[in-house]
């Protein structure tokens, strides 16, 4: 939030402030305003005032109500936030309209730093106003993407994650405002959360009444289609769920049977569900297609253990080793299968290697203890 509040801290030229004589006020309605509580003014409406010669006539109460608005935006913990408050709903018990109003006339003009700060002030002043949430989300979103546009992706990154934020906040208040699924699932695909964009989507279809978008989304949802699909698996699988991963996976073998991850994360899960033999086979295709992860050495090293070929498990992890000599499992598991062959000297070595890797390891531990192994 530091560099968004900075942002709009930054705006604060955009305000002056009036302060009264000592011991004199300004009705409001029926709201007192007291001479220690200093007056916001529009800087740029003031300098209208003075060009027109106006400010004989005192300042006008819609002038600080504007003012109000703007340090109520530009500074959400301002000193008089409170009194401020008091004031506006005095003034016009129906303010949130009236800043909703102005907000999208700003944007209307393309003044987009006004319109920001506009609906920031209704967030500030109502937290559970959605349509000020959802406005202020979409003001953020535009912030982001100029900064992104300039080359500044940190600080743009910042903007559109408070922009998701803000647009997730809307569901926690009214689950049925259905812009709010709609903008979200264009947020989840851009950080490539292609099932979260999903069901978001499928939301959205189900609560809008618009024809044109639900169109829109529904050509979206064919796009990362596979995506989803693919993402919805790799969930199952860190959840256990094999059965419901292989499905996912089996699903989008026909069209990316050369993609080797995928070959790789479908012998995951048959290795999963105890089918070591279709895991072998996978896993293997996850190497003739170039894959040249470590793990995918490891898992087929795995599986040909628990499938008794010993011999072929110490060849696979040694090439996996040769690509890569500082990952302790697939050493340590190495070491296991030379113990199962009875080379114990080679065993020895390569668990004691596995051990200064990584010390913490509590299979290696037992081993090392077991072994009486000195480390």
């Amino acid at each position: 939030m530091t560099v968004i509040n900075d942002y709009f801290s930054k705006k604060t030229d955009k305000v002056s402030f009036v302060e009264l004589k000592k011991g004199s006020h300004i009705r409001i309605k029926d709201y007192i305003v007291k001479d220690h509580i200093p007056l916001p003014i529009a800087t740029n409406r003031l300098i209208n005032e003075i060009k027109k010669g106006n400010l004989h006539e005192g300042l006008k109460v819609a002038h600080l109500i504007d003012g109000i608005i703007f340090i109520l935006g530009i500074d959400c913990n301002f000193k008089y936030k409170e009194e401020y408050k008091k004031i506006i709903y005095n003034y016009n018990p129906r303010i949130e309209e009236y800043i909703l109003y102005r907000g999208l006339k700003f944007i209307e003009e393309n003044n987009y730093e006004d319109g920001a700060i506009f609906f920031r002030a209704l967030t500030n002043i109502n937290a559970k106003n959605v349509e000020g949430i959802f406005n202020y989300a979409l003001s953020l979103e535009n912030i982001a993407k100029d900064y992104i546009n300039r080359n500044k992706e940190d600080e743009g990154k910042k903007f559109l994650m408070e922009s998701t934020k803000q647009l997730e906040t809307i569901l926690d208040i009214d689950e049925d405002f259905s812009l709010a699924y709609y903008k979200l699932g264009y947020h989840y695909k851009y950080y490539g959360q292609f099932h979260k964009a999903k069901l978001i989507w499928e939301k959205y279809i189900k609560l809008s009444k618009d024809e044109e978008l639900i169109q829109e989304i529904r050509e979206e949802l064919d796009l990362i289609a596979d995506d989803a699909n693919y993402e919805e698996g790799i969930n199952h699988l860190s959840k256990g769920e094999y059965d419901k991963a292989l499905d996912n996976f089996l699903s989008l073998m026909n069209r990316y049977s050369e993609w080797w991850n995928l070959l790789y994360l479908t012998g995951l899960a048959y290795k999963g569900i105890g089918d070591y033999e279709k895991a072998i086979e996978f896993f293997y295709k996850a190497l003739e297609e170039g894959g040249k992860e470590i793990n995918i050495y490891n898992e087929l090293g795995i599986c040909l253990f628990g499938m008794g070929n010993i011999n072929e498990a110490i060849e696979i992890f040694s090439k996996g080793i040769d690509l890569y000599d500082q990952d302790y499992k697939i050493i340590f598991n190495r070491g296991l299968a030379y113990l199962q062959v009875g080379l114990r000297d080679k065993a020895i070595e390569d668990i004691k290697k596995a051990y200064k890797l990584n010390p913490e390891d509590e299979w290696i531990n037992k081993q090392v203890k077991l072994l009486n192994i000195e480390v």
